[in-house]
């Protein structure tokens, strides 16, 4: 929602994605800001809809509305730009090309989110409808789908996308409880991560935040699919928790495009400190802590206290904000519902 409600321009073209890198630093979170491209209604490049008008941008507006964020509140490590490309049914190719083209010409590999792909079947036959290719295909044999990519939900792919997907390095951008609470269907990620793919978790909407339930699915799908236990487990990695976890931290470190995801030289300092008398975790060696995390629902988070760039956000399971936060958030409701 870059603009007003009947489509009009803020004075200040960057007002939505301002606010929103000026509420992640005041509550002191890393953000990879990807302002949404949104030109059409549909493949054959349907004319939006009247309720749509305030998500319209060209390339060329999207690109001056990055610009003038970054003049603002300029990328450092903790905040980085991007672009999200919305869908293939609401960027034309052509779009997407010219979009890209400069991108690359103002910004550093700036990170790409495709945010709807291969999400339903419906969206696939439209796709292969409408350009004779499934969606991920069409991409991978038209763009340079690479590391700096993410390709969000992906749910739909075949063998030969998975294989080829894979192996470009792209981030496949899981959003289980979304996944499920549209009923989209199951990431094949027993595939993917066999071919040494790359994923990261997200949430796409709120009908869940944590990423424990997050990563709970990633592998309870798979069981439900496969009719199997430990599906996520490999060779190498015994406890499915690990695999996943660690691969969600790598592709999640590319997706941002951040140096984030390890603690290591040259990477932001982000930590959680787990509680070890936590009731999930408690009396449990460490190499099944991350396990207990994962697929335990006992209680209160296991999750203890929270610091991001090296700073203590989270103290005791605690924001220092938490109460001014709510109190906002419940008069602003207030305002939007009279």
């Amino acid at each position: 929602m870059h603009h007003a409600p009947d489509g009009a321009l803020y004075a200040n073209r960057a007002e939505l994605a301002g606010r929103v890198v000026d509420a992640a630093v005041r509550a002191g979170i890393g953000i990879t800001m990807l302002p949404v491209l949104y030109e059409y209604s549909g493949f054959d490049k349907s004319a939006p809809r009247e309720d749509q008008r305030r998500f319209l941008n060209t390339p060329d507006s999207l690109l001056t509305l990055i610009d003038a964020l970054a003049r603002g509140l300029p990328e450092n490590g903790a905040r980085r730009y991007g672009v999200a490309p919305h869908s293939l049914r609401a960027v034309s190719g052509e779009s997407l090309a010219a979009l890209l083209e400069e991108l690359d010409a103002r910004f550093r590999r700036a990170p790409v989110h495709i945010i709807h792909v291969a999400e339903q079947v419906a969206e696939v036959e439209a796709c292969l409808a409408a350009t004779g290719h499934r969606p991920v295909e069409w991409l991978l044999d038209r763009f340079g789908v690479d590391e700096r990519w993410c390709l969000v939900h992906a749910t739909h792919i075949d063998e030969n996308e998975c294989a080829r997907l894979a192996a470009s390095g792209t981030v496949a951008g899981l959003c289980l409880t979304t996944e499920a609470n549209l009923g989209d269907g199951v990431f094949p990620s027993r595939n993917y991560l066999d071919a040494s793919g790359r994923i990261g978790v997200g949430s796409d909407s709120h009908v869940g935040v944590d990423w424990r339930s997050e990563l709970r699915l990633l592998e309870y799908g798979q069981r439900l699919c496969r009719r199997q236990r430990n599906v996520l487990a490999s060779t190498t990695q015994s406890w499915p928790a690990d695999r996943f976890f660690d691969a969600a931290l790598d592709g999640g470190a590319h997706a941002t495009g951040r140096a984030v995801g390890a603690l290591a030289p040259s990477r932001r300092a982000d930590w959680l400190v787990l509680d070890d008398a936590h009731p999930g975790i408690g009396g449990h060696t460490c190499d099944t802590w991350l396990s207990s995390v994962v697929f335990c629902e006992h209680g209160e988070t296991p999750v203890r206290d929270v610091f991001v760039g090296g700073r203590k956000m989270i103290d005791a399971r605690r924001h220092a904000q938490e109460h001014e936060s709510l109190a906002r958030y419940r008069a602003a409701l207030r305002g939007l519902l009279s």
